[in-house]
């Protein structure tokens, strides 16, 4: 398979599995979901409450909460996701990544953790240099999923996006979780706004050094 069409792949199977896991999660912690989305960009097919998207990339869940919709006065609002305790809010972001990285573990073992501790480090430079260091790490990646069988490429794949998910900015699971611990459990604080404002810039910056640094490759393996 073309590297290209793999990592659409990869993509496609991490997405559907973090959005299905964070949607049944918050219908076990009595959470309404309004909505969920499979990829982003048009929508393709709609059924019920999902939405299946054009690019097989981020999806999202869209929960009842009082910051982002009207709710009625007479609705005690205990299935807003904003209302819940402090834990769920912060567990509920963090729960696709959790499984996604437990599988990966449990595919990869010890290799398993090694390729997440070092994806931090990865996914910062790589961003600071698409087109030199991010195209080798993304070179080292393509050989790996060459030598090995799916499953093990998909698992190393997983792992560094369970990395990138989780780090500290909004938009992203770590940011969506911080957020909610520093709210401490309130369905809302008046700094949150401003404060997610500013922590969506970094994480905007890395994501489109990172589609940059992707575009370049996935140009250099088709003229090649």
């Amino acid at each position: 398979m073309h590297p290209i069409l793999q990592l659409l792949l990869y993509a496609a199977l991490f997405m559907l599995i973090h959005v299905s896991v964070m949607t049944i999660c918050a219908r076990l912690f009595g959470i309404t979901v309004r909505s969920i989305s499979y990829g982003a960009g048009p929508t393709l097919l709609s059924f019920g409450k999902v939405n299946i998207k054009l690019l097989p990339f981020f999806g999202n869940v869209v929960l009842k909460d009082t910051r982002e919709e009207d709710i009625f006065d007479d609705d005690p609002c205990m299935d807003t996701y904003n209302n819940q305790p402090l834990w769920k809010q912060a567990q509920l972001p963090l729960s696709g990544v959790a499984v996604l990285l437990a599988l990966s573990l449990g595919i990869l073992g010890g290799q398993g953790w090694d390729s997440f501790s070092v994806a931090f480090r990865q996914i910062f430079a790589g961003a600071l240099a698409p087109l030199s260091t991010a195209q080798a790490l993304l070179g080292a990646g393509e050989a790996y999923a060459r030598a090995h069988a799916y499953p093990l490429a998909f698992a190393l794949f997983a792992t560094k996006l369970c990395a990138f998910n989780l780090l500290p900015f909004a938009g992203l699971n770590g940011g969506q979780a911080l957020l909610a611990i520093a709210r401490g459990g309130k369905p809302y604080v008046a700094w949150e706004e401003t404060a997610a404002k500013w922590l969506l810039l970094p994480g905007l910056a890395i994501l489109l050094a990172w589609v940059a640094a992707f575009g370049w490759y996935g140009w250099q393996a088709m003229s090649a």
